[in-house]
């Protein structure tokens, strides 16, 4: 079963394959979190979302920064400043849910979800045109 919610190939694919494809399992990741709290499977997401969720996204976070180091990336300092107010918002976040606030939880996915999209479409975009343009 395809759990994404859109098309990701046609919308949010830049042709940088290992970051397109730590885009796509970010989007996955939230996709199926959903689905698990769909299915009453709370904890579950909560879990996944604390332990794996939080985790990939550190790592994306460096690999990407790295990445726009490596191009010579104008706009890294401001990309960063962005991903750490991002990991501070979560932290804020993973408090709440961690107390069994539902509706923390809740808002956090949806921030999450609509984060990541914006994220990938607007400001990691700059990055990838830079870099495709200037290879």
């Amino acid at each position: 079963m395809n759990n994404q919610l859109f098309d990701f190939e046609k919308e949010y694919k830049f042709g940088i394959d290992e970051i397109d494809g730590q885009h796509a399992s970010l989007v996955n990741m939230i996709a199926e979190i959903q689905i698990m709290f769909r299915d009453n499977k709370k904890e579950e997401a909560a879990k996944y979302f604390f332990e794996t969720m939080s985790r990939y996204l550190i790592e994306h976070f460096s690999y990407e920064e790295s990445f726009m180091e490596k191009i010579g990336y104008p706009q890294l300092e401001e990309h960063r400043k962005v991903h750490a107010n991002f990991r501070k918002n979560m932290e804020k976040s993973f408090e709440l849910i961690s107390k069994g606030d539902e509706p923390a939880f809740r808002n956090a996915l949806s921030d999450t979800y609509l984060w990541i999209l914006t994220h990938i479409g607007k400001t990691d975009r700059k990055y990838a045109v830079f870099y495709n343009t200037n290879q």
